[in-house]
């Protein structure tokens, strides 16, 4: 590697901060909400016929 793509590597490493550990758990638990508050969404637009009680999942199949 010559000197000149160690100063350029050296240099763009320096750009990107290194992020600290309570960013990086803020970030972890706002994509932890988002994706609850996703799912949420979705299962109560979900129809009552489509999502299956666990008395009906219990129940042997007759088509074995």
């Amino acid at each position: 590697m010559s000197a000149t793509e160690n100063r350029v590597q050296r240099r763009h490493a320096a750009q990107i901060p290194e992020l600290s550990e309570k960013a990086i758990i803020t970030a972890v638990a706002l994509a932890f909400l988002f994706l609850h508050i996703l799912a949420g969404t979705i299962l109560q637009n979900a129809p009552a016929s489509r999502i299956a009680t666990p008395q009906q999942e219990a129940q042997p199949s007759l088509y074995d």
